[in-house]
C-alpha cells in the first residue's frame, strides 16, 4: 500500500511537514485549548458553568454534602466531586435551585449525562 505524501502543519504559518493531515503535535494542544476556551466563553449553556454565582453555589453544595447522592443510595460512601443538575438546564431545569442540584462523583455524573445524552437522541 503506498504511504501518504506528507502534508503541512494545518496551523497559519507553521511550516512543520506531517506524515498525516492535521496539527503538529505543538500547534494540536494550542487548536485545543483554544477551542475549548471559544466554546466555553460564548456557548452560553457552558459558560454559566464558569461564572462567579455557580462557582458559590456549586462550592456551597459540596461542602454540606460532600458525598455522591447516587453512591449513597447504593450504601457506599463516595467523595462528590460534581454537582449536577436533576433536572438538565436544557431540559427547563433551574440552574441554581437547590432542590435541582445534587452532588455527585465523577463516575457517577458520567453514567448519568451518558443516559441523558443517549435518551435526548
Amino acid at each position: 500500500m503506498p504511504q501518504r505524501a506528507p502534508t503541512p502543519c494545518r496551523y497559519p504559518g507553521c511550516g512543520a511537514v506531517l506524515d498525516t493531515p492535521g496539527f503538529c503535535p505543538k500547534h494540536r494542544v494550542a487548536v485545543h485549548r483554544d477551542y475549548g476556551r471559544a466554546r466555553r466563553s460564548f456557548d452560553t449553556e457552558v459558560g454559566f458553568y464558569q461564572s462567579n454565582e455557580w462557582r458559590r453555589v456549586r462550592a456551597a453544595l459540596l461542602r454540606a454534602s460532600p458525598l455522591c447522592a447516587a453512591c449513597g443510595a447504593r450504601g457506599r460512601l463516595v467523595a462528590a466531586k460534581v454537582v449536577d443538575h436533576i433536572q438538565p438546564v436544557k431540559s427547563g431545569g433551574a440552574r441554581f435551585d437547590r432542590a435541582n442540584l445534587q452532588p455527585l462523583c465523577i463516575s457517577c455524573h458520567n453514567r448519568k449525562t451518558a443516559r441523558e445524552t443517549a435518551g435526548s437522541k
